[in-house]
């Protein structure tokens, strides 16, 4: 058993591979005055991405966003582009000079001044990227101009609106929230389509809009489609108060988060049997959207929520176990490679409390009984290879 489970380890080593970047963006390798020279003779705006080597968000920036070809021909064909790592070189100047405090920063620079003229950061979409981008090119959504408006007190509708979009892609969430009810305040209604865009996109948990559109959920669906008014809903009560989320409408997705809601809170009161016994049922139930699932499963299962606040009943121990690899084997994303190294920690996880005597975990010892009986690496639509035909 021990070597089944060593092999499998060794074979999680060889899943991960970074992503090629040729049709990513272009970042130049040069010193700071040859990018000013460049982009001055091209007429373009200078892009910054301010990194440093021990940044998670930044290398998945790199990898997920800017290796993607929508990202790339966008940025290469409208500015110089540099990557500045924040802590060597002269990017400890540029850094400092351009007061760049998170990372990563997203800088846009004016080669004529030298003066930045827009400013982001954070995690962002492939799409929130671009926008970003596209708000360096007009001056009445950069960052200066709309932070200097807000603060004069311009709280007209459009600039509200680009105000709140510019504060959320740099997880301003406080100030997205104040401006988005001063908006409302101002005679703008949810059921407005531009205003609606922005609620859906940028505000976030059980707040009385959310109220409201349960409240008017036929009118709602009428003016923007059942479909996305029940993901806006579904996505803000994946987590909250229970009884307030059963007080709201019924909507595609209400049953599911409230049933997630009570095991989170039955393993919280250390109640694991009932919690594994309502997991499997849902595992079972083929009405259940399994990805769905999945995706909820990883943070309840994950081992490393437990282990470090000290030792849980080997049966629900016994139980993630399972759980990760029902994640493991089914989720559809076989690029995701969270899902291969949770496992891998659990396995990890068996050898070494086997040392101490612990028996392996009966799934181990026979196949799945729900989803896939292997594990492989192909996704699901990829079809096997036709055998030869015997001549």
């Amino acid at each position: 058993m021990k070597k089944y489970i060593l092999t499998i380890l060794i074979a999680f080593c060889g899943l991960f591979s970074a992503q090629a970047q040729e049709a990513g963006i272009n970042f130049l390798h040069c010193s700071w005055q040859e990018a000013v020279n460049k982009a001055k003779a091209e007429n373009k705006l200078i892009f910054i991405d301010f990194y440093t080597q021990w940044c998670g968000p930044c290398l998945n920036m790199a990898q997920q966003v800017f290796s993607l070809p929508t990202v790339g021909y966008f940025y290469n064909n409208t500015f110089v582009n540099l990557k500045i790592d924040a802590e060597n070189g002269e990017g400890v100047a540029l850094a400092k000079k351009y007061g760049v405090r998170l990372f990563p920063t997203y800088a846009f620079i004016d080669p004529q001044t030298e003066e930045l003229v827009h400013y982001s950061s954070s995690r962002q979409t492939p799409e929130q990227f671009i926008q970003t981008g596209k708000c360096a090119l007009n001056p009445e959504t950069r960052s200066p101009y709309l932070i200097e408006e807000y603060k004069k007190g311009n709280r007209e509708h459009a600039f509200l609106i680009d105000y709140i979009n510019y504060q959320h892609t740099i997880y301003a969430r406080q100030n997205v929230q104040t401006a988005f009810n001063e908006l409302i305040a101002g005679g703008a209604k949810l059921t407005d389509p531009d205003v609606w865009e922005v609620f859906v996109n940028t505000i976030s948990g059980f707040t009385p809009y959310l109220k409201q559109v349960s409240d008017n959920y036929a009118d709602f669906c009428q003016r923007f489609g059942k479909k996305a008014v029940d993901a806006k809903l579904t996505k803000e009560t994946t987590y909250g108060d229970l009884t307030e989320i059963k007080a709201l409408c019924d909507f595609e997705g209400k049953a599911f988060n409230c049933r997630l809601i009570e095991i989170n809170g039955l393993i919280q009161a250390k109640d694991y049997n009932r919690a594994a016994t309502e997991i499997d049922a849902m595992i079972a139930d083929t009405t259940v959207n399994q990805q769905e699932l999945i995706q909820r499963l990883k943070f309840i299962a994950r081992i490393g929520n437990y282990t470090y606040k000290g030792e849980i009943p080997d049966a629900w121990f016994n139980k993630c176990v399972e759980y990760l690899r029902y994640i493991a084997y089914n989720q559809t994303d076989r690029d995701d490679a969270y899902i291969h190294q949770e496992y891998a920690a659990a396995l990890e996880e068996v050898v070494r409390r086997q040392a101490k005597g612990k028996p392996i975990p009966p799934c181990l010892l026979s196949e799945p009984q729900y989803g896939k009986k292997t594990y492989s690496m192909r996704p699901d639509a990829l079809k096997m290879k036709p055998a030869r035909k015997k001549k």
